[in-house]
């Protein structure tokens, strides 16, 4: 008979993720953000790396499905620089087949011990759909005043709503050059959203080049759109 293990949950899943993540989120000039909401809203990433660019992770636990992946790819595409999907070992085939090619894909497993294991299946890529309007809504108003004033030698109109800025900002703004403008404003931001303070003394349980990666905590089905 074969062992039976329970189905990874979604808090597991999320220390498995900031405890892998914990020490790039550590070092200076980065940080890490949970349930960042994106374009005004409408859709909120699970955990985001901030450093010199932006990633997301999107994370679908054994408990999960995947019905509302498919809105939430365009809206990450259109604001990450890069994405991750960290999912169950089991879907990391069928994942290849449906994720964007420039979507990372890890995939976990629990061992017989209850830990959870990582594996790399692919390494996330530049994301080439990404566009300025999208990515300048992660500003609040007086960052985007800031970011207009910087990047055209110009103040805006203190009338001008955040809205207003932000398609200020997507005509006048680099894609490239407004990366680095988010990433730093975010980095530095006083911010209500939840934002992970991550233990400089964390450190990953296996030995740097291994396949599969182990935490100390701990598949089922999922059903991709068609």
């Amino acid at each position: 008979m074969h062992a039976t293990f329970p189905p990874i949950t979604e808090s597991e899943l999320r220390a498995f993720v900031r405890e892998r993540l914990s020490e790039r989120a550590s070092a200076p000039g980065a940080r890490m953000f949970e349930e960042l909401g994106i374009e005004r809203g409408s859709a909120r990433v699970d955990v985001a790396l901030v450093d010199e660019g932006l990633e997301a992770f999107e994370l679908k636990s054994d408990l999960d499905d995947f019905g509302r992946l498919h809105n939430q790819i365009h809206a990450y595409n259109r604001v990450f620089d890069r994405i991750t999907l960290v999912t169950g070992a089991t879907l990391s085939d069928a994942a290849l087949d449906v994720m964007p090619r420039w979507w990372g894909i890890w995939a976990v497993r629990r061992l017989k011990n209850g830990n959870l294991s990582l594996k790399k299946v692919r390494d996330a890529a530049d994301n080439p759909r990404q566009e300025t309007r999208s990515l300048a809504t992660l500003l609040w108003r007086e960052e985007a005043a800031a970011v207009l004033l910087d990047e055209t030698g110009e103040s805006p109109s203190k009338r001008a709503s955040r809205a207003q800025l932000c398609e200020s900002i997507a005509d006048q703004v680099q894609l490239q050059s407004l990366r680095r403008q988010v990433a730093r404003r975010l980095v530095s931001r006083q911010s209500p959203v939840r934002a992970v303070s991550m233990s400089p003394t964390a450190t990953a349980a296996s030995a740097p080049g291994d396949d599969w990666l182990h935490h100390d905590a701990s598949c089922s089905d999922f059903h991709f759109p068609t």
